[in-house]
């Protein structure tokens, strides 16, 4: 009985981390000069987008207090690179939980016989994916990529959102400028 509760607890905590995770990932053009990059700016929206407006605000906030960090200036005069954001979610299947009953019923010496029933309930999950493009303001060409995908709770208070954002922002800004061309 204690070899169960352990395992249950074990698999407990390793579904919470799980449902935490957070994969970020970047690239870049090994050709550019990171340190002569001082200003940035904001591409404009899609008009037909579907992001809401105040997710774009926390994640354009969550940026530029990252980027101002790093000793960059938002302008909107002559930028030395502009951001370009995509924000897409998607429904993914979760796996499945199973719900049974079963009653056992002792026949004779050591046997029994069980009834039982169960169904298994799909769970889903949303997964969002932030990408953040740094682009060059002459030719659009991409200087840098940054993405972070993982679970989204679009039902959790303003708060909690802000924070989920303000770590994805954080884990794909990890490395920008790039290690070795700052």
């Amino acid at each position: 009985m204690q070899l169960r509760h352990v395992l249950l607890v074990c698999g407990g905590v390793l579904l919470a981390a799980g449902c935490a995770t957070l994969k970020a990932d970047y690239d870049y053009d090994a050709s550019v000069d990171f340190s002569k990059l001082h200003t940035y700016g904001w591409l404009p929206r899609d008009p037909g987008s579907s992001t809401q407006e105040l997710t774009v605000k926390r994640i354009q906030d969550a940026v530029n207090s990252k980027l101002q960090a790093k000793g960059l200036t938002l302008t909107s005069d002559n930028p030395d690179f502009l951001i370009g954001m995509q924000v897409s979610g998607r429904t993914t299947d979760a796996g499945s939980v199973g719900v049974g009953a079963s009653i056992g019923i002792p026949v004779g010496h050591g046997g029994s016989i069980s009834l039982g029933t169960g169904r298994s309930k799909t769970k889903e999950k949303t997964e969002g994916t932030l990408i953040l493009d740094f682009v060059s303001p002459t030719e659009k060409a991409l200087l840098w990529h940054g993405s972070a995908t993982g679970t989204v709770h679009p039902e959790a208070p303003p708060e909690d959102q802000e924070e989920r954002i303000n770590h994805a922002v954080e884990e794909i800004l990890a490395n920008f400028p790039p290690p070795g061309k700052k």
